[in-house]
């Protein structure tokens, strides 16, 4: 009886397949462990199966002349599978993500449905609230940067888009994950489709307060030297977004539909540009920066007059989550600044 052996690869060979197998490995754990939206904690279970398959292919190279074979199998089947998981609008949704806004237009009235207006309390819990409005281009009068930065890190930072109409109205946009119950956000799960993309129509009262009063974060509230037309179009691609949202669900993308690249994306629809790669889109604690060089600061102040002037955490901390709040945290900053004709 003659007993086979495996064809087995020099040393040579798999050695210069060894990085390309490292790449695949490191691909299929990701796909297997994070991707397809399946919230709350990381399963335990799809890691150790992605930690399996990753091997496999480590080993691939030094255990089977064709181990080539088995690495573009397993780079095709993680690729399709990736895309081929979709959105969905039905999941186990958090309370504060549960309902998506949406707008419908009368000429230049627009009315937001369900605006979050939630109260936070400092041990997690809060009080829920949603209510429709609506907001007549015309009365536009100011655009704000809204930049909290959280984790330590001067990278890291939320971005978001708050709106200024006659009559002491405002309405905070913003794009985030829409977190399912126990849900947390993770950067990686966010690059590899484990979030749906959520924007948050929200009262000042909510997406602010929560970040200086509850989180505690550092938070700056810029007005944009955008003038109303653009600030008034700015406002609308927002809104048409968040109808099309509602509608149609879509993927959270770390890099490519976060919360800043996501206005970046507003921003150039509006203004006709196209932005080249940029770190302070990826790293969106830098974003002053960018917002200065596109000429959005308020006339002659520079990004150092920005981040001392438009700080707000200290009025914002005491600010009573009445009527009153928007123009509270705007008294000390914003009193004497006049927003651009």
């Amino acid at each position: 009886m003659v007993f086979k052996t495996k064809p087995r690869p020099s040393m040579r060979s798999a050695l210069l397949l060894l990085p390309i197998a490292m790449v695949v490995a490191f691909w299929a754990f990701l796909v297997v462990g994070y991707a397809g939206g399946f919230g709350g904690p990381l399963p335990v279970a799809r890691l150790l199966i992605g930690a399996f398959v990753a091997l496999s292919c480590l080993a691939a190279p030094f255990v089977h002349k064709r181990g080539w074979l088995l690495l573009a199998a397993v780079f095709v089947t993680s690729t399709l599978g990736w895309a081929m998981v979709s959105p969905q609008k039905d999941r186990e949704w958090s309370e504060v993500s549960a309902r998506t806004p949406y707008a419908t237009k009368d000429g230049q009235n627009i009315t937001i449905h369900d605006i979050r207006d939630f109260r936070y309390n400092a041990d997690g819990t809060w009080t829920a609230h949603w209510y429709d409005k609506t907001f007549n281009l015309d009365d536009i009068e100011q655009g704000y940067l809204v930049l909290t930065r959280f984790g330590g890190i001067d990278g890291l930072a939320h971005v978001m888009a708050s709106f200024r109409f006659k009559g002491d109205q405002f309405i905070v946009l913003s794009a985030e994950i829409r977190r399912e119950d126990g849900e947390s956000y993770d950067p990686i799960g966010g690059a590899m489709r484990q979030y749906e993309l959520y924007y948050v129509a929200a009262d000042e009262r909510d997406a602010i307060a929560l970040r200086t009063q509850v989180q505690k974060d550092e938070t700056w509230l810029i007005p944009m030297n955008a003038g109303k037309e653009k600030t008034a179009e700015f406002f609308v691609s927002m809104v048409d977004r968040i109808t099309k949202i509602h509608n149609e669900p879509e993927w959270y993308n770390s890099i490519t539909s976060s919360c800043a690249s996501n206005l970046a994306s507003h921003y150039e629809a509006v203004n006709k540009v196209s932005f080249p790669p940029d770190y302070r889109i990826l790293l969106p604690g830098f974003s002053e920066e960018l917002v200065a060089e596109l000429g959005l600061l308020p006339e002659g102040m520079s990004v150092e007059d920005a981040r001392k002037s438009f700080k707000i955490n200290e009025v914002a901390v005491k600010a009573p989550l009445d009527d009153s709040f928007s123009r509270v945290i705007r008294g000390e900053n914003l009193a004497n600044r006049n927003p651009p004709n």
